[in-house]
């Protein structure tokens, strides 16, 4: 059976439609496709992909939610900005920020042993006509402190 329609414009109203396509189903506009509807569902048993060789804009109204069963990958050639009007969070048991080789997350625990060391050689510090700061032992507890704060967020540094 086939079937073949050419005309120059074509109008259709209907209360309700139901399409079974049981082989391949492919719409070549050469112009553009509007799709006008109240909400629209796209369910793909396989892989589903969009594809364009020009800007692809989204625009949402109020939330957007994406849920990822296992890995998400963005690719991005050049730049990538986000920009959030009140906060931003990335929540996760790791974090990474930086390039494939350096975590710049690491420099807040490196300025953590910094400080530490910085503490310990000010608390021990002398001078030729004097001893030790009398306050040696709260500067110490300031190394004390840097210990405490590496212990606490070394995990969540990848």
């Amino acid at each position: 059976m086939h079937r073949v329609v050419r005309a120059d414009t074509e109008t259709r109203t209907v209360v309700a439609r139901d399409t079974t396509v049981q082989a391949t189903d492919k719409a070549t506009v050469l112009g553009t496709s509007t799709l006008l509807a109240g909400a629209v569902r796209h369910i793909a048993d396989g892989d589903y992909c969009i594809a364009t060789s020009s800007n692809f804009v989204a625009s949402v109204g109020t939330e957007a939610n994406i849920d990822v069963g296992q890995t998400l990958v963005e690719k991005i050639g050049l730049l990538k900005q986000s920009i959030a009007g009140a906060k931003q969070e990335i929540v996760a048991p790791v974090i990474w920020v930086g390039s494939q080789q350096i975590n710049v997350m690491t420099l807040m625990l490196d300025t953590l042993d910094v400080v530490k060391e910085l503490a310990e050689l000010t608390a021990a510090h002398t001078h030729h006509n004097t001893g030790t700061p009398e306050n040696a032992s709260a500067i110490r507890n300031t190394a004390y402190k840097s210990d405490g704060l590496k212990q606490k967020y070394s995990p969540v540094i990848g």
